[in-house]
Formats: C-alpha cells, sequence, structure tokens
C-alpha cells in the first residue's frame, strides 16, 4: 500500500507540475541502513512529497497526533508509513518508535521545527530533532523545500503550477560532544541540522539563519561529514 501511495504522489506531482518540479541531490542519500531525514516545512504538500521521493522504500514520518483521530485519516496516514507524535512535548511513544525503526535500519523523516513555518522561512527548531539525532547516531539528512509553500499555501483547496525543489543534502553525524570534551546540548545539535538545511535554501529563505558564518563558527566541533 505505501509503494502504491507513494506511487501516486509521484505521478500527480510529475504530470501537475510538468517542467516545474526539480529533483537534486539523490545521490546522497544513503540506500541503506538507519538515517534521519531532516527536512524544512513550510508547505502542506510537504509531508507526503518528500517520503514520495526519497530513494527508499522503508521511511517512517512523524506526524501531527491531531491526523489520527478519525477512523479516515488514521488509516490513510498508517498506510503511508506515518505514525502520530504529540507536538511540542517530550512524547515518549513517539520517541520509542523512532529509535525501534531506526535499530532495525530504517528511515525516519522528522521536521526539526516541529511545525508548519507559514512565513516561508526558516524558524528555531525543537530540541527533539537534536536529541534523536545525538542518541541515535545514524547519519543525518538534511533536505531543502522550495516552492512548496506557494504551491499550497495554507486553506488552499487546489495546488497551484509555481516552480517546485526537493535538494537532498549531504549526510552527516551529530556529535555528543566537541573535541574538547565540552558536551553539545540538544539546542546545539538541533541548530547544526536546521544550518545544513539553511545551505541548500535560497539566501531569502534561510530566516534566523541567513548568518551561516557566524552559526558555523558557533557550531564548530558539533558535526562531521562522512
Amino acid at each position: 500500500m505505501y509503494a502504491f501511495f507513494t506511487g501516486i504522489m509521484r505521478a500527480i506531482t510529475r504530470t501537475y507540475l510538468t517542467g516545474l518540479f526539480h529533483i537534486e541531490g539523490v545521490e546522497n542519500v544513503p540506500r541503506h541502513g538507519p538515517l534521519v531525514v531532516c527536512p524544512n516545512h513550510s508547505g502542506t504538500i510537504d509531508p507526503p512529497l518528500v517520503p514520495a521521493f526519497l530513494p527508499r522504500a522503508d521511511a517512517w514520518s512523524m506526524a501531527k497526533s491531531e491526523y489520527f483521530q478519525r477512523p479516515i485519516t488514521r488509516w490513510l496516514f498508517t498506510h503511508y508509513h506515518a505514525f502520530p507524535v504529540v507536538r511540542h512535548t517530550a512524547d515518549r511513544n513517539a520517541l520509542r518508535r523512532s529509535f525501534e525503526l531506526l535499530k532495525d535500519g530504517h528511515v525516519l523523516i522528522i521536521y526539526p521545527e516541529g511545525t508548519r513555518v507559514d512565513s516561508g522561512v526558516l524558524a528555531s527548531p525543537e530540541p527533539g530533532a537534536g536529541f534523536i539525532a545525538q542518541k541515535a547516531g545514524c547519519p543525518i539528512l538534511p533536505v531543502a523545500l522550495t516552492g512548496t509553500r506557494e504551491c499550497l499555501p495554507k486553506g488552499a483547496r487546489w495546488p497551484r503550477r509555481v516552480p517546485v525543489t526537493v535538494r537532498f543534502g549531504k549526510p552527516f553525524l551529530v556529535e555528543q560532544r566537541r573535541p574538547t570534551g565540552e558536551r553539545i546540548s540538544h539546542e546545539e545539535a538541533a541548530d547544526a541540522i536546521m544550518l545544513a538545511i539553511a545551505e541548500l535554501l535560497p539566501a531569502d529563505k534561510r530566516g534566523i539563519y541567513s548568518d551561516l558564518t557566524s552559526f558555523r563558527k558557533r557550531l564548530i566541533g558539533v558535526t562531521h561529514s562522512l
């Protein structure tokens, strides 16, 4: 069922956005082993779009618990490989499920900002993404989405034909301590993930991460490339 749903999403996207949809950096996606995929989130279509074009059939997404309250949407989201998380909380059930998936070598898709950012630019992340990245100790894959907010704005009933790009960055690891032995906080780890996303976005979409040089200096030793 998951393969069917993602196939339908790919077909609709490529047909409706013919000449406007672009995907970049697919070669950066590890094809095997545990992986935490972290996209920015500004459009309603982001949650179904990312897994549809991620070249892994074993990807699971965190989705807000409200989607699982009605039988129809619960069935749909569950079959699209999503599981509930109570946003802005330390949801132990969601965390347990996340680590189980990663331990079994699957992909976890999590949006570090914790919710859709209607402004269309990067916002401060929740510390949960940093916590998962540090505790799991597996590769983190940043993903930059552009045009998705304009394609399906909040409240819109039908998507618009505008340029949309999915850009996969290079995977990296998040450390628990700096080379000096200083412990890295979950907030710093989450900021490092957001910085990696910001580096893939146009300058006008980077929001609070617009000063890349300053953040790079502040987060030295937090991550390392694979």
